[in-house]
Protein backbone atom coordinates (compact mmCIF):
# COMPACT_ATOMS: atom_id res chain seq x y z
CA UNK A 1 0.00 0.00 0.00
CA UNK A 2 2.77 2.49 0.85
CA UNK A 3 4.64 1.49 -2.29
CA UNK A 4 1.26 2.42 -4.14
CA UNK A 5 0.79 5.53 -2.53
CA UNK A 6 4.28 6.42 -3.35
CA UNK A 7 4.02 5.60 -6.88
CA UNK A 8 0.67 7.93 -7.07
CA UNK A 9 3.20 10.82 -5.58
CA UNK A 10 5.80 10.41 -8.53
CA UNK A 11 3.19 10.40 -11.05
CA UNK A 12 1.62 13.49 -9.41
CA UNK A 13 5.18 14.77 -9.10
CA UNK A 14 5.25 14.23 -13.16
CA UNK A 15 2.31 16.08 -14.00
CA UNK A 16 3.35 19.06 -12.24
CA UNK A 17 6.57 18.68 -14.05
CA UNK A 18 4.10 18.64 -17.54
CA UNK A 19 2.48 21.48 -16.01
CA UNK A 20 5.46 23.41 -14.93
CA UNK A 21 6.29 22.81 -19.29
CA UNK A 22 3.26 24.57 -20.76
CA UNK A 23 2.65 27.65 -18.00
CA UNK A 24 4.14 30.88 -19.02
CA UNK A 25 6.03 31.41 -15.55
CA UNK A 26 8.05 28.37 -15.70
CA UNK A 27 9.63 27.02 -11.72
CA UNK A 28 12.71 24.92 -11.81
CA UNK A 29 11.77 21.84 -12.22
CA UNK A 30 14.62 21.31 -9.13
CA UNK A 31 12.12 23.32 -6.38
CA UNK A 32 9.83 20.85 -7.27
CA UNK A 33 11.43 17.44 -6.44
CA UNK A 34 12.33 19.45 -3.34
CA UNK A 35 8.77 20.41 -2.35
CA UNK A 36 7.97 16.71 -2.45
CA UNK A 37 11.10 15.26 -0.23
CA UNK A 38 9.90 17.06 3.23
CA UNK A 39 6.39 15.52 2.21
CA UNK A 40 7.88 11.74 2.33
CA UNK A 41 9.69 12.82 5.08
CA UNK A 42 7.14 14.32 7.27
CA UNK A 43 3.70 14.49 6.11
CA UNK A 44 3.11 11.63 4.37
CA UNK A 45 4.43 8.60 6.80
CA UNK A 46 1.65 9.86 9.39
CA UNK A 47 -1.02 8.80 7.24
CA UNK A 48 -0.27 5.15 7.76
CA UNK A 49 0.29 5.01 11.46
CA UNK A 50 -1.40 2.37 12.79
CA UNK A 51 -4.47 3.81 15.32
CA UNK A 52 -3.38 3.89 18.92
CA UNK A 53 -4.78 0.42 20.96
CA UNK A 54 -6.96 0.81 23.92
CA UNK A 55 -4.84 -1.26 26.19
CA UNK A 56 -2.44 1.75 26.47
CA UNK A 57 0.24 -0.97 24.93
CA UNK A 58 1.60 0.61 21.56
CA UNK A 59 4.98 -0.36 20.13
CA UNK A 60 6.68 1.69 17.80
CA UNK A 61 7.85 -0.68 15.67
CA UNK A 62 4.70 -0.61 13.14
CA UNK A 63 5.79 3.54 12.57
CA UNK A 64 9.08 3.01 12.62
CA UNK A 65 8.91 0.31 9.53
CA UNK A 66 6.71 2.86 7.83
CA UNK A 67 8.61 6.03 8.30
CA UNK A 68 11.60 4.04 7.06
CA UNK A 69 9.59 2.75 4.18
CA UNK A 70 8.72 6.70 3.62
CA UNK A 71 12.22 7.98 3.75
CA UNK A 72 14.05 5.29 1.23
CA UNK A 73 11.42 4.57 -1.70
CA UNK A 74 10.23 8.03 -0.63
CA UNK A 75 13.48 9.69 -1.58
CA UNK A 76 14.25 6.82 -4.36
CA UNK A 77 10.95 8.03 -6.36
CA UNK A 78 11.58 11.42 -6.31
CA UNK A 79 15.09 11.30 -7.38
CA UNK A 80 14.04 8.89 -9.98
CA UNK A 81 11.39 11.10 -11.01
CA UNK A 82 13.33 13.86 -11.18
CA UNK A 83 16.26 12.31 -13.30
CA UNK A 84 13.75 10.81 -15.40
CA UNK A 85 12.05 14.15 -16.30
CA UNK A 86 15.60 15.60 -16.39
CA UNK A 87 16.55 13.18 -19.27
CA UNK A 88 13.62 13.24 -20.99
CA UNK A 89 13.05 16.86 -21.29
CA UNK A 90 16.76 16.84 -23.31
CA UNK A 91 16.04 13.90 -25.17
CA UNK A 92 13.15 16.07 -26.74
CA UNK A 93 15.08 19.08 -26.73
CA UNK A 94 18.16 17.54 -28.65
CA UNK A 95 15.39 16.30 -30.65
CA UNK A 96 13.88 19.14 -31.81
CA UNK A 97 17.01 21.30 -32.52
Amino acid sequence: MILFFIGIVCLLQYGLYLLNQRTKPKIPSVLIAILFLPLHFFVFPQLFFPPPRPDGINCGMPQLGIVLGFWVFGTLGVIGTHIFWTFKRKAKMRKDA
